[in-house]
């Protein structure tokens, strides 16, 4: 057997795999494996987060229409035939991909300047010194 003991010892009932130590809880609690979940820090104002969101629920909708441009127009072409409105519909994904690069290119600046101009402590860089329940 696994815990050495003689299979016809009668008080070998027991195996080791079943004993339990004496640092172990009665009852197990899911909660206590890992870390607490981090919860995002809240905005200074609801202006900022509001023109965040805004500009990239409107890049999210400009990329969709630059992928999907890029990938009907080149179908046009080889299995329509139809090389006019293939090119103009890949041209209009290329326009669109590279609008959506220089917004979110401008914004990564915008943001950069403006944390070295106010010298704001940016949240998610700083180390959360908290302890967690594993100690």
């Amino acid at each position: 057997m696994l815990d050495g003991s003689d299979e016809d010892d009668p008080d070998a009932t027991e195996s080791v795999f079943s004993e339990k130590s004496p640092h172990e809880p009665d009852e197990f609690d899911p909660d206590s494996l890992g870390p607490d979940v981090p919860e995002a820090p809240s905005a200074p104002d609801g202006s900022a987060a509001s023109d965040t969101a805004a500009l990239f629920w409107k890049l999210v909708i400009v990329f969709n229409v630059a992928l999907l441009a890029l990938s009907v127009g080149p179908m046009f072409i080889y299995f329509e035939g139809r090389v006019d409105l293939g090119l103009r519909i890949f041209l209009v994904g290329v326009v669109a991909f590279g609008y959506g690069t220089f917004r979110y290119v401008r914004f990564q600046h915008e943001r950069k300047r403006d944390r070295e101009d106010g010298g704001e402590d940016s949240s998610d860089d700083a180390e959360d010194t908290s302890t967690d329940r594993n100690g």
